[in-house]
């Protein structure tokens, strides 16, 4: 019996399409053979934290000098973003507040097809915790 890549020796002809998709499938068995991973685990925190400006913490105002009269932002919102008046030299810039990010592992384990060990993947996010947060 003439089966995937044999075919065309065995008289039969494969469009380029055939082929590509035989190809593909013997590709995915050969790889399944040689290694199986387990699931996801849950995402744990790691004990790493950032602190970053974020928009959900809120924004405030500040006056700072500026090198380019093109440098200062765009405003938008309501009176309760009302821009400062700032000395001459300094214009009003938004800031946002800080924000703590925890950073989260989640990890599998892998092995071959005789059931040993072969690694262990590692996958991280960075998630949002509280605003503020002793930054």
């Amino acid at each position: 019996m003439c089966m995937g890549l044999a075919l065309t020796a065995c008289g039969g002809t494969m469009t380029p399409e055939e082929a590509a998709a035989e190809e593909t499938a013997t590709l995915a068995t050969a790889e399944a053979a040689l290694d199986s991973c387990g699931t996801w685990s849950s995402w744990s925190n790691t004990g790493a934290t950032a602190c970053e400006p974020s928009s959900t913490c809120g924004s405030y105002w500040a006056c700072e000098s500026r090198l380019n009269a093109d440098d200062a932002e765009s405003l938008a919102g309501g009176p309760e973003h009302r821009i400062p008046v700032c000395p001459p030299g300094q214009s009003a810039v938004l800031r946002y507040n800080p924000a703590k990010y925890n950073q989260q592992s989640s990890y599998r384990v892998c092995f071959d097809a005789a059931g040993n060990y072969t690694r262990t993947e590692y996958q991280y996010q960075t998630v949002f915790s509280v605003c503020g947060g002793g930054c």
